[in-house]
């Protein structure tokens, strides 16, 4: 008895002195890890960052290039003790050179092209503060002559590519509306057939058209005009998809920035073209009232010389687009975009006149992208920015971003407008609340333009800093949602994200970017360990989770499990033994017993840590109302949506925690099974207690059941419908294995050989 009570002691003092403590350090290094698998810790991108170029050296190097306008957009995300000392540079520059204000800055060629090529600003967005990239293009081109000067001084073919591109009258496609207006094309109906002549960007182009129209004696007395329209409409793509003889010919010819439509007499005739299939495709070009009373509709579109039928996207209006096209030219000529987007806008312009239609798309859609760019910053900002895009492809993302986080304050204008539109037509004695109204949008679209200025801001700094436009725009459009019409709120936060991130320096941002996840946010346990990590080696946890992701990641999985199972070794050496209990079972499946535990916990806890990992991204939210019967389950399940989704880290991490609940299971049955085949009792004894074990052995059966049916509730509730049915079927099928493993290839053995032991017993007795 002495000995025994020794010999617990002895046990709980080893747990006392070696376990628990081991167990607790474990547990710091493991939880204190900053590596995880859906998000980027903060920790580690303070350490990624540590020494890399930060937001105020930045500042300080378009302080010595001069620029101020790229300097004072950066000015409110430097630190507050920088803040103030940036801020006196750039006044005493802009008193003692107050065109700085209007182009930003640059080099003294900057300031000289600004001046002489420019002629500065006009006077009315002078005034107005209106300093912006675009009205400096607009002067340029309107009342300078920098076109013609580079068209007669640049040797750069790019360039040269640009200007000659340049539409002289008119802007590309101003064919349309005479064509659509012709009466001897839309007062008769049929396929037409136009062919276009001297439009640059259309070169060996036709229009095919086909028109369907009702006279006003055909219409019926009591149709209204949306059944009218689609009878005109079925009418002309019937005609279109019938069409089988000659067509009526055209002749489109340009002249000066009007056309003229002719009747093209003569042979003509059309390639071999999938007509029906035309005219389920042909975009719907005019359609109305006729000059008669009558109503007409137009359906066609551009052909090539081979029959197909192309998409033509719309321009930017022709007193936007050239001087865009000239202030390109300019930017090109000065270096303002990188080598291979300078290249890239010169092989596309060159392409688009010779009439290739993705060149010509591309081009038109850059046009685009740069006035969007052009109308939020000035000169000399944008010159910056776009010089930070390794190619096309990143002013095309920059764009989208801008005007992604510009349509809350482009909403709130538009609500304004309505407003004092609205307001002109009510009484004078409603008024007085239409003002009130009026007054709270503008109070709105203040708030609106403070959030998108202080968003440009991020965006601008982000890609100078890291000069991957791209993975800014990826990382904000592929933000994780978690709720119905969440977008909005997750671009906030990925810029929230960004901008932390750049507190810490360009390899933080690097960094964020290249992993394209979002920041940690520390739970309570972790924010608890903090302090003492760095004391227990967390520096080189630290360096490792960035430098070696993937093995920090197993690393801190395995932290986390030791630390488990020490806990587990723990209890087991400092809790009594239970008087019930007169064997161990064998030492191998103890310890197995004890690491599946482990494990158990360990991967329970890292989804503690992230539970974001067992949330679908993108809108997957709750659904109203319960619906049980099993009818609709299977109908809802069945949807052909899911055939089109993949697996994924939540369905794994789902079916591991059903997996390792079974094998957790298992080994605590085969554990009991080890004692009782080490009691020294008889056969039939051991077959009784083998028997009182029955439900401990059909368990995994009842928690796989269990499985199954949470998993249908949260099919329903929380509409994450692979997952959830992942779930479900993984429970009930690892339970049915388990337990059949368990019966049929641990206890139906044992049982027989007891059996057979028992027989023996009683023939020896008798």
């Amino acid at each position: 008895m002495i000995l025994s009570n020794l010999k617990s002691l002895n046990k709980r003092k080893s747990a006392l002195t070696i376990y628990l403590p081991a167990a607790l350090v474990l547990a710091i290094l493991g939880f204190g890890f900053p590596v995880y698998f859906s998000s980027v810790s903060e920790n580690a991108l303070r350490d990624v960052g540590d020494g890399s170029k930060s937001i105020e050296e930045e500042i300080v190097r378009q302080f010595r290039q001069n620029n101020l306008g790229p300097a004072e957009m950066l000015l409110p995300l430097a630190s507050i003790t920088k803040r103030e000392e940036f801020s006196e540079v750039i006044r005493s520059k802009k008193q003692e050179h107050p065109e700085l204000a209007i182009s930003g800055g640059g080099s003294i060629f900057d300031m000289l092209t600004f001046s002489e090529y420019f002629g500065g600003l006009d006077r009315y967005n002078l005034d107005r503060g209106r300093f912006e990239a675009f009205f400096v293009y607009n002067r340029a081109t309107t009342r300078g002559d920098l076109r013609e000067r580079l068209q007669e001084n640049s040797s750069n073919d790019n360039v040269l590519a640009v200007l000659n591109a340049i539409p002289r009258e008119g802007r590309p496609g101003n064919f349309w509306a005479r064509l659509l207006s012709e009466p001897r094309i839309s007062a008769f109906p049929g396929v037409k057939v136009a062919k276009l002549e001297g439009f640059p960007f259309f070169p060996e182009r036709s229009v095919l058209l086909s028109v369907g129209i009702k006279s006003p004696n055909e219409f019926d007395k009591n149709a209204s005009e949306a059944e009218i329209r689609d009878s005109c409409l079925e009418e002309a793509r019937s005609n279109l998809a019938r069409f089988s003889s000659k067509a009526e010919w055209f002749k489109v010819t340009k002249s000066g920035s009007d056309a003229v439509v002719a009747q093209w007499d003569g042979n003509h005739s059309l390639p071999v073209m999938d007509f029906e299939n035309i005219s389920l495709r042909s975009g719907m070009l005019k359609i109305g009232r006729s000059q008669d009373g009558g109503y007409l509709a137009i359906v066609g579109g551009i052909i090539n010389k081979m029959g197909e039928v192309e998409r033509h996207g719309r321009w930017l209006p022709h007193p936007i687009l050239v001087p865009m096209m000239v202030g390109t030219a300019m930017s090109l000529e000065k270096e303002y975009y990188s080598a291979d987007a300078t290249f890239e806008i010169g092989r596309l312009s060159q392409k688009a006149l010779s009439g290739d239609l993705p060149a010509k798309e591309r081009i038109r859609s850059f046009y685009w992208a740069a006035h969007q760019l052009a109308r939020k910053m000035n000169l000399m900002q944008m010159a910056e920015l776009t010089q930070s895009c390794p190619d096309l492809q990143g002013v095309f993302d920059l764009a989208a971003l801008i005007r992604m986080r510009n349509r809350p304050l482009s909403e709130s204008i538009g609500r304004i407008k309505s407003a004092e539109r609205e307001l002109g037509f009510l009484p004078l004695g409603e008024r007085e609340s239409a003002v009130k109204k009026l007054k709270f949008l503008i109070d709105e679209k203040k708030v609106a333009q403070n959030d998108f200025e202080r968003e440009l801001q991020v965006i601008y700094a982000g890609t100078l800093l890291s000069g991957d436009p791209d993975g800014i725009y990826r990382f904000v459009k592929s933000y994780p949602v978690y709720v119905k019409d969440g977008d909005e709120d997750a671009a906030v936060a990925a810029l929230r994200d960004l901008k932390i991130a750049m507190s810490y320096g360009q390899g933080s941002v690097q960094h964020l970017l290249k992993l394209n996840k979002p920041i940690h946010d520390e739970g309570p346990f972790e924010s608890l360990v903090a302090p003492v990590f760095p004391l227990l080696g967390g520096d080189l946890l630290t360096h490792l989770s960035h430098s070696h992701r993937d093995f920090a990641l197993f690393l801190k999985n395995f932290l986390i499990i030791s630390s488990f199972f020490f806990v587990i070794l723990f209890f087991a050496k400092i809790l009594p033994k239970p008087t019930y209990q007169r064997s161990e079972s064998h030492f191998f499946l103890r310890w197995s017993r004890r690491v599946s535990g482990a494990a158990l916990l360990g991967l329970l806890s890292i989804l503690f840590l992230e539970p974001t990992l067992l949330q679908s991204p993108r809108g997957q939210v709750s659904v109203a109302g319960f619906d049980f019967a099993l009818a609709n389950l299977l109908a809802y399940a069945n949807e052909e949506s899911m055939a089109e989704q993949n697996l994924t880290i939540v369905t794994a991490i789902i079916a591991g925690v059903f997996l390792l609940i079974q094998i957790v299971i298992f080994m605590v049955c085969y554990s009991r099974v080890s004692q009782i085949k080490n009691e020294e009792l008889k056969a039939g004894l051991k077959l009784g207690l083998l028997d009182n074990e029955e439900n401990l052995f059909d368990l995994g059966l009842y928690i796989g059941l269990g499985g199954t049916v949470l998993s249908l509730i949260l099919l329903l509730v929380l509409d994450v419908k692979q997952d959830a049915l992942i779930g479900a079927y993984t429970s009930t099928l690892f339970g049915i294995l388990f337990v059949a493993a368990l019966k049929i290839t641990i206890v139906r053995p044992y049982r027989n050989h007891l059996l057979v032991k028992q027989a023996g017993e009683k023939r020896y007795e008798s």
